[in-house]
């Protein structure tokens, strides 16, 4: 009885034991299967978009009160956070875990979900290479953080030999050379030229340059800064920075595995898309398939697409009419026009400004484009109106300040300046002020700019801020209209005002430097040409000619003709630059593609039939057509002009903000290009050509805010090697990308609804968003990670939280988010496109938005002009808005049906 009881009891425990092993392997495998999947990989993604969101928004709010650094170890080092939801003050916030937690299970998900559980063949290689890669990179990233031993501040007082514990070795400073480009304060390079003590009893010379870092033992060390020695006067100290990190160089090489694996995957489906008949839809369609409605009468069509158009055409006046000043000439009596001759010379003339040589045309037109808002202004003269140019309002400035201070140069853009300075009341929004009726208020003026400043730079309005633009271009203006009595009286005060530095002097070794005062013999006659051109004034007949003559003779001996041998090195690069600003290339390009996409609509409304002669199907709306061509031609204008850039400042063509502009609308139109040469509808190109003609428009409001010189030389640390270039242009490629992509999706989300496309068009645009959104995420994903790798190489950080990366990284985040919902099918064509203009805003805030911050490593790309980009923000709210309404009201429609 014992050994039967032994028996049962062995059959139930052996029984609950496989019963036990059968839950665990059950729940192992659901605990498997979840912590692979995609929802909880899209989960994590989104947990780190709203992380980098709020982190930005953190460090922002705080860096003023406890420092960059700190404000972001408290958020991105924290174990969790509390984001408020409504405001900094709110009562209700969202838990959510750190972004070390967070990493660390997007790691486990995957490694899981797209190594472990993944196909392996080689269908999926390319994804397969692609996930490893981005494994070894945020292992990189974590473990790299962890064992790297860093010290922040290594200063190095010259000739001193230092000794810093943490490192093996000593250093001394020989020598520190700090370079500046010619006649600004705006640093070139920095040197440290050290010699090295090793403890094996050794030593050598090395030299540390800015991004070129010295490689010593393990050891990195970085040059950083420099400054005075508080102890001893007149010595520099430079400081340098240390890292010691043995995993230094794996993100470089898992950057090149991830793209890769991008690149190989991307092409593969590439590859069958092309082998894939007409009529089939692409790899990757949605499960959910939305029903599509009856299509509207052809007649109805066309007035619904020519409203559209008509609409986009208003919007594009209406910006071009609001951003130019009104122009209302003013009479000026006993003008005379300067010969073409001297305006020509005049303005091909070498002036150094901005630490680089530039001719006079450029000089003049910036300050111009400052203080009027435009290069270019009319007057009403005796003989009629009359267009002046920058150079002839600069020649009237300084020879002929009488007629001068005659011309309405000085914009105003707001009544309360108007109010506060007492100005005579203009009917116009935007009023435009003579530099007499400036003169008269020159007391207010100055009462107004003593009280401005004392209230600091920080938290001015921008009213505010405007009269003290006003006052310097005021300033500016009065010193040229009395250069004649400064060159004879003190001419070495030239030097410390804002006076063109166009005359040429010897410097030590034979150098070749620029100073704005002239020796005493040509200040004289300088100054006798002015006093001749002022005679002239109101004489008329062969003796005012006669004075004109001998007054410009004198102009182009002690003037031009110095300048023309001492630049003659200089000539074909200031010839180049003469020609671009010639040319316009924004306006030209805007043009073009305004008469492009104008082209299109009437190629659309009037569609050829199949059996139409030749040239008849030439004027078909899609594939390669008439607008395809003079889109392409736009394309070009905007490519030669890029490469003359380059010719110009001899560096890459994005290096900043303004070159960014004309580079997305280049691109973006030439990837629209590319594409509708495969989708042949038209719908790809009229997004290419409406991002270009945004873009161009964007650009020339911008110049037309800043008129700053984007050509002058860039700052030590963005003087870097071919790294810095190829991030640059590969990031500003996927931003150009996922633009087009937004675009596209805005006509999809529009026309679709209103039963403009067929359901064949809109299986075409669905490949066509999915596309051009995968071929964004390679370059943004890549450019992201070269944008690490290059300030690891010249700063020792890959990774620093900096708003200009977390835009980036958002982007990337966004971008994946949505293929990875894609590829589940859980996205329907509607939702894709809609994230796609989710995707744009994205990429605005990436690219606009950060600089607005006034936060971050990213100082050199500030910039203003937040009211207009919440004015965009606004717009696109509402646009979702009106998308979101006209989708629910075609389901309802197709429902009823």
């Amino acid at each position: 009885m014992q050994s039967a009881l032994f028996l049962d009891y062995g059959c139930l425990t052996l029984m609950d034991r496989e019963r036990t092993d059968a839950v665990w392997k059950k729940y192992g495998r659901s605990l498997w299967n979840f912590a692979g999947s995609y929802g909880l990989g899209i989960a994590l993604m989104l947990i780190l978009l709203v992380l980098t969101f709020a982190g930005t928004l953190h460090q922002v709010r705080l860096s003023s009160a406890m420092g960059s650094e700190a404000a972001i170890e408290s958020f991105f080092g924290a174990a969790y956070v509390l984001i408020p939801l409504g405001g900094e003050n709110s009562l209700i916030s969202l838990p959510l875990p750190g972004m070390g937690i967070t990493c660390v299970l997007l790691f486990a998900n995957l490694l899981i979900g797209g190594v472990f559980r993944i196909r392996w063949t080689w269908r999926h290689a390319g994804v397969l290479v692609a996930h490893g890669g981005i494994l070894l990179l945020l292992a990189g990233i974590m473990l790299g953080n962890k064992m790297t031993v860093a010290v922040e501040q290594v200063e190095l007082p010259q000739g001193d030999r230092v000794h810093e514990y943490s490192l093996p070795f000593d250093l001394r400073l020989n020598r520190f050379v700090p370079e500046f480009y010619p006649g600004t304060s705006k640093p070139k390079s920095y040197e440290s030229q050290i010699t090295v003590f090793l403890e094996s009893g050794g030593q050598y010379d090395a030299v540390i340059r800015m991004n070129e870092p010295l490689r010593l033992s393990g050891w990195t060390l970085y040059q950083m800064s420099w400054g005075q020695d508080s102890l001893h006067p007149g010595r520099l100290i430079s400081i340098l920075r240390a890292s010691h990190n043995p995993l230094e160089q794996m993100p470089k090489w898992s950057s090149y595995i991830i793209a890769l694996g991008l690149l190989w995957h991307f092409a593969c489906v590439f590859g069958r898309y092309l082998r894939r008949k007409p009529g089939l839809a692409s790899a990757g369609t949605a499960a959910t398939v939305e029903p599509q409605a009856a299509s509207v009468p052809g007649g109805k069509k066309h007035l619904r697409l020519a409203s559209i158009c008509l609409l986009v055409a208003a919007i594009f006046g209406v910006g071009m009419l609001a951003a130019r000043p009104a122009a209302h000439p003013v009479l000026v009596k006993n003008y005379v026009p300067w010969s073409p001759a001297l305006v020509e010379r005049a303005g091909a003339m070498a002036v150094q400004d901005g630490g680089r040589l530039k001719p006079v045309s450029t000089y003049a037109g910036f300050h111009l484009l400052r203080t009027l808002g435009k290069r270019s202004f009319v007057v009403d003269t005796p003989e009629g109106k009359r267009k002046l140019s920058p150079v002839e309002w600069m020649l009237d400035c300084m020879f002929r300040p009488e007629l001068a201070e005659q011309y309405p140069v000085f914009l105003v853009n707001r009544e309360e300046v108007v109010r506060r300075l007492h100005l005579p009341d203009q009917k116009d929004k935007r009023k435009k002020y003579s530099y007499a009726q400036l003169a008269e208020r020159w007391e207010e003026m100055t009462r107004a700019v003593r009280e401005i400043r004392l209230l600091g730079e920080t938290n001015l309005t921008e009213a505010q801020k405007e009269i003290l633009s006003l006052a310097r271009n005021f300033d500016v203006m009065r010193g040229w209209m009395l250069v004649s009595r400064i060159m004879l009286e003190n001419p070495s005060a030239m030097e410390r005002m804002e006076f063109p530095r166009w005359f040429p002097s010897a410097g030590r070794d034979g150098e070749r430097l620029w100073t704005a005062a002239p020796d005493k013999v040509a200040g004289a006659f300088l100054a006798m040409a002015s006093l001749l051109e002022r005679k002239a004034i109101g004489m008329e007949g062969a003796e005012a000619s006669a004075l004109r003559m001998k007054a410009e003779g004198l102009l182009l001996e002690k003037l031009a003709q110095p300048n023309e041998a001492a630049s003659a090195g200089e000539r074909h690069s200031l010839e180049r630059e003469i020609f671009y600003y010639r040319l316009d290339p924004l306006y030209i390009s805007l043009a073009v593609f305004v008469a492009a996409f104008v082209c299109l609509l009437l190629c659309a409304l009037f569609r050829p039939a199949a059996n139409a002669p030749l040239w008849r199907r030439f004027l078909r709306p899609g594939g390669f057509s008439l607008a395809w061509l003079t889109g392409a031609g736009g394309t070009g204008v905007l490519a030669a002009a890029l490469v003359i850039r380059m010719l110009i400042t001899m560096r890459s063509p994005v290096g900043n903000t303004y070159e960014t502009i004309a580079f997305i609308a280049c691109m973006g139109v030439l990837c629209a290009l590319v594409v509708e040469l495969f989708s042949k509808k038209g719908i790809v190109l009229a997004a290419g050509l409406l991002l270009g003609a945004f873009s161009c428009q964007m650009g020339i409001l911008y110049e037309a805010s800043q008129a700053v010189d984007h050509m002058d030389p860039l700052v030590a640390v963005l003087r870097s090697n071919f790294l810095l270039s190829t991030h640059v242009i590969t990031i500003v490629l996927g931003y150009a990308a996922g633009l087009l992509a937004a675009v596209l999706s805005h006509i999809y989300l529009l026309a679709s609804p209103l039963r403009l496309i067929s359901g064949k068009t809109e299986q075409s645009l669905d490949r066509m968003a999915y596309g051009i959104l995968c071929f964004s995420l390679v370059f943004t994903l890549v450019g992201t990670v070269f944008g690490g790798i290059w300030g690891n190489e010249s700063w020792g950080r890959f990774w620093g939280w900096d708003p200009k990366e977390n835009g980036a990284l958002m982007i990337v985040l966004w971008q994946l988010t949505v293929l990875h919902v894609r590829k589940a099918g859980w996205l329907s064509s509607w939702l894709l496109h809609f994230s796609n203009v989710v995707g744009g805003v994205i990429i605005a805030f990436a690219w606009w938005g950060v600089n607005m911050l006034g936060v971050g490593l990213h100082s050199y790309g500030f910039t203003s002009g937040r009211d207009a980009l919440d004015m965009f923000y606004w717009f696109e709210a509402v646009l979702c808005v009106l998308f979101i309404i006209l989708h629910y009201r075609a389901l309802r429609r197709v429902d009823v049906r």
